[in-house]
């Protein structure tokens, strides 16, 4: 098995997995709310408060997936409703998966990044509305 030795190609060897292109938001921030299966959000929580500890931050997202950030990690495996806010939408787009990577580096502070697959969409017109959307220029491609 050969085994990437640079950054450059360990980059092209991930980017060579992927199932679908990964865009970022070309302006402003994307706000992602993640709540983990069998958790309720608190009802009494400002919703639009960056303290939440299910609210961040979404860096890229693709057809099949999301890379984003919260307060706190989430372990890899656990399934997750998520509810993407994406510049230039009026609704956000709800989808259902699962935590597949935790970017953690040992004494890390602040925010956590991690990935999400899309496992399913809450209805068809959301997977359609990102499909579309993916594609209307307020996305580059991943940076």
């Amino acid at each position: 098995m050969n085994v990437p030795e640079t950054d450059t190609e360990r980059s092209a060897d991930n980017a060579n997995r992927r199932a679908a292109d990964r865009f970022a938001p070309r302006v402003g921030y994307s706000r992602v709310v993640i709540v983990p299966d069998g958790v309720e959000p608190n009802p009494n929580a400002d919703k639009e408060s960056a303290d939440s500890p299910f609210e961040g931050h979404a860096y890229d997202v693709s057809l099949n997936g999301l890379r984003f950030e919260l307060d706190e990690p989430l372990e890899e495996g656990t399934k997750v409703d998520v509810e993407l806010h994406l510049p230039g939408l009026l609704r956000s787009i709800r989808t259902k998966g699962r935590i597949v990577r935790v970017f953690d580096e040992d004494g890390d502070q602040g925010p956590k990044r991690m990935a999400v697959t899309f496992q399913s969409f809450e209805n068809p017109v959301d997977a359609s509305r990102l499909t579309t959307h993916l594609g209307s220029g307020f996305f580059g491609h991943e940076r």
